[in-house]
């Protein structure tokens, strides 16, 4: 049986690649052959990818921005992770995706944040699987990724969604708005990520070249602006524990480049982890991590899905207010991951109901 995995397709965005990675695994634990479809435009050319090593090897003398082609070299390092990893399509238009596949996986990440849809344009159409018959339709966990669903998109999803025999989806928040819009009890699922385990993982982690010294670290990973009370926290930590900075998102430090099997990696190693982020929380969990979360400075409705995740696994003590903690690198995690096998568990048994008529 063939699946095609419909879901953003975000070549910088290491949340994103590895979600991808973790459906297309599930998937094919059920026995699938699996494909991922991808709208968003190809970024890594062959004319810029001479331009880079031309750049690399004149070591930026002849850029007109080194930090263009900085940021050309981490492309490069997602692109690797994809080819070795993801087997995928790009599209253009729904009309160039293979319907002859038997289902249709729409997940996980943010596929239903319309705030995403207008480009390109065939994302609303794709996104919630309006291409195909109502038998071949599957869900996996999609995110809306905000608190309310505008006004302006309810008669769209409202129309798509009532197609949908089975829904699932990521978090509380969306819950609540496909009971709105549907009346239908939609199921909260884990984050596809947390259905591999650990040693699963490992095998796709890759240690960064420029980790050479074997010094302890603190991996910084925020999406939005670094808060200030982070700062703080980082300086404290630095001083109190004799750690480094790791910060991936930072373009002017060395490990800026690094792809999302060096960004697993990183996270297993660190001795804590100080982040904004969903994903780098749920891998400081997998991996026993100790971790602090902080509110997005950029004031996105982003939250939803991370106290979901935090109240789901009883992790809620990681969203720091200050540095003034009695033990700075808790990381007792047993409580839930006894919960995380019942959510495993869950996920498998709601993809074989969604899968019953195709099967037949």
């Amino acid at each position: 049986m063939k699946a095609g995995i419909i879901t953003i397709f975000d070549i910088t965005n290491y949340g994103n690649r590895l979600q991808n990675y973790a459906v297309q695994y599930v998937l094919r634990q059920l026995g699938l052959t699996v494909v991922t479809y991808g709208c968003e435009p190809e970024m890594v050319t062959i004319k810029n990818s001479i331009k880079y090593l031309i750049h690399r090897a004149t070591r930026y003398k002849l850029a007109g921005s080194a930090s263009y082609w900085k940021k050309y070299r981490k492309l490069l390092s997602f692109y690797f992770f994809n080819e070795k990893y993801i087997k995928y399509k790009y599209y253009k238009t729904v009309d160039e995706i293979d319907k002859s596949a038997d289902c249709f996986v729409i997940g996980s990440d943010q596929v239903w944040n319309p705030t995403w849809f207008d480009v390109p344009e065939c994302k609303k159409e794709a996104f919630l699987l309006s291409f195909i018959e109502k038998e071949k339709k599957i869900c996996f966990a999609p995110s809306f990724g905000l608190e309310h669903l505008p006004e302006v998109w309810k008669p769209w999803f409202t129309k798509y969604l009532n197609d949908m025999e089975y829904i699932s989806v990521r978090e509380n928040a969306g819950a609540a708005i496909v009971k709105e819009l549907t009346g239908k009890e939609a199921e909260v699922l884990i984050d596809p990520t947390l259905m591999l385990s650990r040693q699963e993982w490992l095998k796709v982690a890759r240690r960064p070249k420029y980790m050479k010294d074997g010094r302890a670290y603190i991996f910084v990973f925020f999406i939005g602006k670094v808060p200030e009370q982070a700062k703080k926290d980082m300086d404290f930590l630095v001083q109190k524990h004799d750690l480094k900075v790791v910060n991936i998102m930072d373009c002017t430090r060395e490990e800026y480049v690094a792809g999302p099997d060096e960004f697993v990696y990183l996270i297993s190693e660190a001795k804590i982890i100080l982040t904004d982020s969903f994903h780098a929380s749920v891998f400081s969990f997998i991996f026993d991590r100790p971790f602090w979360i902080y509110d997005r400075v950029n004031g996105e409705e982003m939250n939803s899905r991370l106290d979901t995740f935090l109240q789901k696994f009883d992790l809620t003590r990681k969203k720091k207010t200050c540095v003034d903690e009695a033990d700075d690198f808790e990381a007792d995690y047993k409580t839930g991951k006894m919960l995380l096998c019942h959510e495993q568990e869950k996920v498998y048994a709601f993809l074989h109901k969604s899968m019953k008529n195709i099967r037949k």
